[in-house]
């Protein structure tokens, strides 16, 4: 695969397809310098074999929530793009009972949303999402307890993204 930066800060991505096998689909994944790989994609169709990766489609996260620890099981872009989205409001969590964590927050006030990212940070690790896009409704995701670890502390951030924003 071949990366290139264009002028307007985007960057596009190509490659060739494999001479064997049949492929249905491809998935972009990105790796910032000492954190996790991700897809910075959704599912992408066998053709073409470049993508480009716009820029300037995210909002910042909310603030952090306050930590909890887990509780054992029992306006357009010049690029022409959808506003970013503003910041949502802090997200809030409440440790459940059966080990899981919901988080909840408000929707930002400016740009377009078309789907939100949790965001988690244990104790004396990086931030991850721990979730998968979702819908802008409601405004609140449940953490499985199988996510998180029984008396670890975290913190959550809520993630704005529009339809020019690809990840996690």
């Amino acid at each position: 695969a071949q990366a290139v930066a264009n002028a307007d800060g985007s960057v596009t991505v190509s490659w060739s397809a494999p001479t064997e096998g049949t492929v249905t689909s491809y998935v972009i994944l990105a790796t910032r310098e000492g954190q996790p790989r991700h897809a910075i994609s959704g599912r992408l169709e066998p053709n073409p074999t470049s993508y480009t990766v716009n820029v300037h489609t995210h909002g910042p996260p909310s603030a952090a929530s306050a930590a909890v620890v887990v509780a054992t099981a029992d306006a357009a872009q010049p690029d022409g793009g959808a506003p970013a989205p503003g910041r949502p409001g802090a997200a809030q969590a409440v440790a459940n009972a059966d080990g899981s964590v919901t988080v909840s927050w408000s929707a930002p006030t400016e740009g377009t949303v078309t789907s939100y990212v949790i965001l988690a940070t244990r104790e004396g690790q990086p931030r991850h999402a721990i979730s998968g896009r979702l819908e802008p409704n409601p405004t609140s995701y449940t953490v499985d307890s199988s996510e998180l670890i029984p008396g670890a502390s975290y913190t959550f951030q809520v993630g704005p993204l529009n339809v020019h924003t690809h990840g996690p």
